[in-house]
């Protein structure tokens, strides 16, 4: 009986520690245009190079990634059509991302277009993510 009670009392510790630690991510999507169009939203953990993604509708202005494991990661979005065309008449998809340009403002002193780290926790919903900067965001390929 004791050893019964033994094997219970560690099986029930170690099938708690496998759990996975995880939380939510929520954010904005705001694009230069009278409307968003659709895109692909992409979440990236900054140490296993995981990529979660979400694909957002027309006009659709908010994103959630849930159940997300704790780590360090950035966000970014890419328009699922192509958007752009530059002066040699080549067409290409738009790329935004949340860097540091967004809480300084999206004004011209605002230099960093690099993304930016931000953590995510284990049963906490990590919020303001907004991917607003399009005007030169340094965001990985797609």
């Amino acid at each position: 009986m004791k050893n019964i009670f033994l094997l219970l009392f560690f099986t029930s510790i170690l099938l708690t520690s496998c759990g996975t630690a995880t939380g939510t991510v929520k954010g904005t999507l705001c694009y230069p245009s009278d409307y968003i169009p659709a895109m692909n939203v992409y979440l990236k953990d900054k140490e296993t190079n995981k990529t979660y993604s979400l694909v957002i509708k027309e006009n659709q202005q908010t994103f959630k990634f849930k159940k997300i494991q704790e780590g360090n990661y950035v966000v970014f979005a890419y328009t699922i059509t192509e958007t752009i065309t530059d002066f040699n008449n080549k067409s290409s998809k738009a790329s935004g991302g949340y860097t540091h340009a967004v809480p300084c403002g999206l004004t011209v002193n605002c230099n960093d277009h690099t993304l930016i780290n931000f953590k995510v926790k284990n049963g906490k919903t990590t919020k303001a993510i907004d991917i607003c900067d399009w005007y030169g965001a340094i965001v990985p390929k797609e």
